[in-house]
């Protein structure tokens, strides 16, 4: 019998689902306060560039948490 080869995770996958959860979560936060996001009397952003800057937070996180999980499934997928 031959070995195998070892099974990688597919990276492009992961980061793009990660991204994609990333900006869900970043555009919940963005509209879940009535007041909106980083709601202040003298910096008054609209609505929609709070909910914008927090779903490209939550997508660069997002993917950045997944690139990091995609790297140790990696990893612990190679020792064997």
């Amino acid at each position: 019998m031959t070995p195998q080869p070892a099974r990688i995770p597919n990276y492009k996958r992961f980061l793009l689902t990660g991204a994609f959860i990333g900006l869900a979560v970043g555009i919940w936060f963005g509209v879940r306060e009535p007041g909106g996001p980083s709601y202040n009397e003298t910096l008054q952003y609209s609505m929609g560039t709070a909910v914008a800057f927090l779903a490209a937070l939550g997508a660069f996180l997002g993917a950045g948490i997944a690139g990091v999980i995609a790297i140790l499934i990696d990893r612990s997928g190679r020792e064997r």
